[in-house]
């Protein structure tokens, strides 16, 4: 299967990339599970080299993840021996946008004062991490 997006359903399955394995396994040993995995980057940590490959949607070279639980938003780095993990609660997120009218991918994340670009590697993967937010922070 492509590292595009995976979304939990009915049956309550996820399908987990294999060089998410051992953060997703962390992060359900604390409680949180994961509803949404989609390869994307954020802005503040990518080289131009990187922006590049994932506007490409180049599926082969992901070099990030965003994976959405019930209880926080976390952005994944797989390396060798360790992974870079941020989390951000959903609680503290004030709201999502589109950053061009979505045309190079990107989302910006609204955290009180400050905001972060996402990349996604995928349009899709975009917009339902947008309406996942949207829906959460209405609430």
């Amino acid at each position: 299967m492509a590292e595009s997006i995976k979304e939990q359903g009915s049956a309550g399955s996820l399908e987990i990339p294999k060089k998410l394995g051992r953060a997703v396994k962390r992060l359900a040993e604390q409680g949180e599970d994961p509803v949404l995995i989609a390869p994307a980057l954020l802005r503040s940590q990518a080289t131009e080299q990187m922006l590049t490959i994932a506007r490409m949607g180049m599926l082969d070279k992901v070099l990030g993840y965003l994976v959405t639980t019930r209880k926080s938003v976390h952005f994944i780095r797989p390396g060798l021996a360790w992974d870079r993990v941020q989390s951000i609660p959903l609680d503290a997120i004030d709201g999502v946008e589109y950053v061009d009218e979505f045309h190079n991918n990107t989302l910006k994340l609204k955290v009180g004062e400050k905001a972060e670009s996402i990349i996604f590697y995928d349009d899709m993967d975009g917009i339902r991490f947008y309406k996942y937010i949207k829906d959460r922070t209405r609430r």
